[in-house]
């Protein structure tokens, strides 16, 4: 079993890595549909009455890293293959599970089948014994490339209606290109270039309106030694940062929650290199009675034209919200930066 699970994740690199669009122009094809997050899922009748699908259903509710409740990484709406209509065929992500005894487990990942900048993939299986390994080794990979896919469209979403007054503003300051959303301000420059911007808006629940916040700060510093992309130094200079520059009620600042959930720092491929991303919960410290806090995600990188380590972050507050969508946001505006040359 072990020597499978890693044969089917190499697979599954291999796939992604290698993968390019081969459907037809998408200007003749309609915009996808659905929500942000969701997945729709199409199998047969056969397949979803399976014991071993439950292996599946359940992979399918991985949790999104670093929240401060449980939310999966997707919201999934399961189909029957003969009930897969027009309705969800131009959906924004499909998953489709087939089984095809006559070959062995494939995976493959089509572009805008249905419609403009869709995902669709298929895994076929050549029984139902693979099932449990798929949704051990590989199903996490797969819904990887979804959360991948929601991360371009916002990113497109951005490009075409964010404010890029303000995209070059903080290009202009920070040393780095990044793709802002529209709603977002600038809420504070500092004289050593470190930028801070808010995103603060209202919506309703149970009648009454609740506040949203979101921010995003860039900051840089001289790179001089390897050890400054340690865990524990990367820690200790977000921490500095946060606590000298966002301020809280009652002269409280923005602090590492890690008492229950540890930060999580992965290393990633980033523009054609390395850096490292940091997924955790965030709270307001130095003050007893103030309890505000969220999930936020960082990426640090270095950027060989100016010599310079930047870290990019963002961060979200929504008490009466899940916080899925909203951490994506802000994922899409962090991935989004890019070193000017």
């Amino acid at each position: 079993m072990a020597k499978l699970s890693l044969h089917l994740s190499l697979f599954l690199i291999v796939l992604f890595s290698s993968c390019t669009d081969s459907e037809s122009v998408d200007s003749y094809k309609p915009a996808y549909t659905g929500r942000q997050g969701e997945i729709v899922v199409v199998a047969p009748k056969a397949i979803w009455a399976l014991d071993e699908t439950n292996y599946l259903k359940k992979g399918l509710l991985e949790l999104f890293p670093g929240l401060p409740a449980d939310e999966p990484m997707f919201t999934t709406v399961e189909v029957n293959k003969g009930g897969f209509s027009d309705v969800f065929k131009t959906h924004r992500n499909l998953l489709e599970f087939r089984i095809d005894p006559s070959n062995g487990l494939n995976v493959v990942k089509r572009k805008s089948v249905y419609a403009t900048n869709q995902l669709q993939i298929i895994v076929t299986f050549n029984s139902s014994k693979e099932f449990q390994t798929f949704a051990n080794s590989g199903l996490s990979t797969v819904l990887k490339e979804f959360h991948r896919a929601e991360i371009n469209r916002l990113v497109s979403r951005n490009l075409a209606f964010g404010n890029k007054d303000l995209n070059k503003k903080i290009s202009e300051i920070t040393g780095v290109s990044i793709v802002l959303q529209e709603d977002i301000a600038l809420a504070k420059i500092t004289s050593d270039n470190i930028v801070w911007m808010r995103v603060d808006r209202k919506k309703p629940v149970g009648g009454l309106q609740h506040q949203i916040n979101q921010g995003i700060l860039i900051y840089s510093r001289p790179y001089t030694d390897t050890l400054q992309f340690s865990d524990s130094s990367l820690l200790a200079w977000k921490s500095k940062i946060n606590k000298a520059l966002v301020a809280g009620p009652k002269e409280s600042y923005m602090s590492i929650s890690d008492r229950y959930i540890p930060p999580s720092i992965t290393t990633i491929n980033y523009n054609r290199s390395v850096a490292k991303e940091i997924r955790g919960l965030w709270h307001m410290g130095g003050v007893k009675g103030v309890f505000m806090g969220g999930p936020f995600y960082s990426l640090a990188f270095y950027n060989d034209a100016n010599k310079k380590q930047y870290m990019v972050e963002g961060y979200v507050y929504g008490p009466q919200f899940n916080k899925r969508a909203f951490i994506r946001e802000i994922e899409a505006m962090v991935k989004s930066v890019r070193p000017l040359l």
